[in-house]
């Protein structure tokens, strides 16, 4: 029992030292489980709670971010590498194939980007025939990487998404233990700067969705990285750039439009696939793989 205790100790140690994910921070996955929360149909909250139990969408939105140290396979699920020069995502040229698996063969099914797992993932959580633990993980991944996408530096590729463009963050050149860069900025740092708590800064939005309709179509993985990447490309600063006030004040609303977006698609991804009251899921078995 200590040998376990000392293990899990270590992991938990793991997850809160280690250098900042490629994700939205806790709190913005967290607003986007949020918003789609507010926003299922009366069935696909059915569907929700009959996979994940006490746990809600907001619960698990982060999950595969504390998964992933032990799973270092998982890591390109994440994002997806648009060149700064191309216009839209191109599926052969962004999206790498598994290990060892050759494009175009009848492997090929599914790639290691965000783009493809989403799609992945969204036919694992509408199979009946799959058993109650792995739709229920499937669920905690599509959660997490449709807010992902959304995360401009998600999409694009130069310089490692941002995290290779170091910057001077409100006047501070380290964010915690680490130095300070663009992608962390968009991950966590505009948005912790608004000093809102989940409660408070779930209402601003909620206000924003009702007075301005923010358009969710189309339902594309493909076409959210594209046009992620065009905001991307806006918001860049060159190398020991500044994130001031001005900085902020400019971007903070795109910020809030893709938590608003992204927690709206998620939504309707989840009503399109639980448009169907909860079958009697099958339990998985002792020794069954996720995936």
């Amino acid at each position: 029992m200590l040998c376990c205790m000392k293990k899990l100790f270590a992991f938990l140690l793991l997850c809160l030292t280690a250098a900042p994910a490629n994700a939205w921070g806790p709190q913005g996955h967290k607003l986007v489980a949020l918003i789609a929360m507010d926003h299922l149909t009366p069935v696909a909250h059915k569907n929700v709670k009959a996979l994940l139990g006490p746990e809600t969408l907001a619960d698990v939105a982060s999950w595969p971010d504390a998964y992933r140290p032990n799973e270092t396979q998982t890591s390109p699920w994440h994002y997806v590498d648009i060149p700064a020069a191309a216009s839209a995502y191109s599926r052969d040229r962004d999206c790498p194939t598994q290990p060892n698996v050759k494009a175009g063969s009848n492997s090929d099914k599914w790639r290691d980007c965000v783009v493809d797992r989403i799609l992945f993932f969204e036919s694992r959580v509408a199979n009946p025939t799959l058993d109650y633990a792995d739709r229920a993980v499937s669920l905690k991944y599509l959660v997490h990487l449709i807010g992902d996408l959304h995360q401009p530096f998600h999409a694009y590729g130069p310089e490692k998404g941002g995290n290779g463009i170091a910057v001077v963050e409100f006047g501070s050149e380290t964010c915690g233990k680490y130095p300070c860069n663009l992608h962390s900025v968009w991950d966590s740092g505009l948005i912790l700067h608004r000093q809102l708590s989940d409660a408070q800064y779930l209402a601003m939005l909620e206000k924003n969705i009702r007075q301005n309709s923010p358009a969710v179509t189309p339902d594309d993985p493909a076409a959210w990285a594209a046009a992620s990447k065009a905001l991307a490309m806006v918001a860049l600063v060159p190398n020991h750039g500044t994130i001031d006030q001005a900085y902020f004040d400019r971007e903070i609303p795109v910020v809030d439009q893709q938590l608003e977006v992204a927690g709206l698609r998620l939504a309707a991804v989840l009503n399109r696939l639980f448009s169907t009251s909860p079958v009697k899921f099958k339990p998985a078995a002792a020794d069954s793989k996720q995936f």
